[in-house]
């Protein structure tokens, strides 16, 4: 598919629009510690965003049904692994710290790499193996606190890996696949994610159902987040991606992770250790180079939360 051309003052105002939408996605786990204050522990504010941005997903589920129809079967696996992206993603913020899970996750350009090399068969210059390099030094370092045996510590690091794992799956799947409109992907996450979320919780937090006034306290922060942030910013990135080329758009998004790491230094109160400082910096520079080293492609048609380059 070729990318449509645009103006521009389009080109500019989606860079813009990549830009704050990987800056949304940065300080997610500030409202996410907030309900947990409130009573929303974990897995149940997940549910509680899925829950609150179902009506809009419907509707736009129904206005988009043709186009669902015809692509069923990639809507179904769309559906299941972008909700096992995200439910990891979001619950491995109770079990670890902010800068584990942000770094963890942002491997996701490391394994698109070697995805694409041993299951696709593709070849990858020495820029990029010079950044898989990089980016699993950075990993080694940000488990080898305190001289220990560099494997995660607990089930919330094991869940960031996966989701980054699985989501770089998901972005070359999607690159690879036939045309895919962002109505398509925008009902699947939020479909998928709501179906994976219930289970999530069911095991995850079973003895931490809210009770009805938790959930009372917390419905007006769930619903403003879900309309005011989740919602403009999973269309806005879907209309800004189609418009400017995926080495921009990787560079663009790195502001989820500035944005992230910046608020947890400034607010969390999560200690990081050199070994953890180091090996995110690695871990960053891994990421830019790699999307610094990708040959220029036309973007693709619709990409979600976040874009992973080849």
């Amino acid at each position: 598919m070729t990318q449509s051309v645009t103006s521009p003052t389009q080109t500019r105002v989606a860079s813009i629009a990549v830009a704050l939408c990987g800056a949304v996605w940065g300080v997610y786990w500030l409202p996410l510690r907030h309900l947990h204050e409130l009573g929303l522990y974990s897995a149940w504010a997940t549910t509680a965003f899925f829950v609150a941005a179902l009506p809009p997903a419907l509707l736009l589920g129904f206005l988009a049904r043709r186009e669902i129809a015809a692509q069923v079967r990639t809507f179904l696996w769309l559906a299941l692994l972008n909700g096992l992206v995200f439910n990891l993603y979001s619950n491995a913020y109770a079990g670890t710290s902010v800068f584990n899970v942000l770094f963890l996750f942002y491997l996701s350009p490391i394994w698109s790499i070697l995805i694409a090399r041993f299951w696709f068969g593709e070849r990858i210059g020495l820029a990029r193996i010079a950044c898989v390099a990089a980016g699993l030094g950075g990993l080694v370092l940000m488990l080898s606190k305190d001289g220990d045996w560099p494997l995660p510590r607990n089930l919330a690091d094991w869940m960031a890996i996966a989701s980054g794992i699985l989501w770089a799956i998901v972005a070359i799947r999607v690159r690879k696949s036939a045309k895919v409109g962002a109505a398509t992907i925008s009902v699947a996450f939020f479909l998928g994610g709501l179906v994976l979320a219930v289970p999530f919780a069911l095991v995850l937090s079973s003895d931490q159902i809210p009770t009805p006034q938790a959930i009372g306290a917390a419905w007006p922060l769930v619903a403003a987040i879900a309309w005011l942030a989740w919602l403009p910013s999973q269309f806005l990135l879907f209309w800004g991606v189609r418009r400017i080329s995926p080495v921009r758009t990787g560079i663009l998004l790195m502001t989820e992770l500035v944005s992230g790491v910046a608020t947890a230094a400034w607010l969390s109160g999560d200690p990081i250790s050199w070994q953890q400082a180091v090996g995110g910096a690695l871990i960053l520079a891994a990421g830019l180079g790699d999307v610094l080293t990708s040959r220029e492609r036309p973007a693709p048609a619709a990409v979600p939360l976040a874009v992973v380059q080849e």
